[in-house]
């Protein structure tokens, strides 16, 4: 053997081994590109699942309608009670 063969033999490894940690590093980039994908998915699925709310259809709707009506209600009851309360 000649150190032009055991020279050629590194060379080959060395390129297998960068070969392999291209294509584990590639690998790794789609894995998280198909991550972010995902969540952007499951946020326009929750996003589109609100829809209904915004119209007041359904029970979710019927849900964000009482609630708004139990804050409007706080904000004018609770002032009119500390004033009477506090300063009366």
């Amino acid at each position: 053997m000649d150190g032009q063969t055991v020279d050629t033999d590194r060379r080959t490894a060395e390129a297998l081994r960068q070969q392999d940690v291209y294509e584990k590093a590639m690998a790794s980039l789609k894995l998280e590109r198909r991550k972010s994908e995902a969540m952007g998915y499951a946020v326009m699925a929750t996003l589109d699942s609100f829809e209904p709310a915004s119209r007041g259809e359904g029970w979710l709707g019927r849900a964000v309608f009482w609630s708004k009506i139990g804050c409007i209600t706080f904000v004018c009851v609770v002032p009119n009670y500390l004033v009477w309360r506090l300063l009366l």
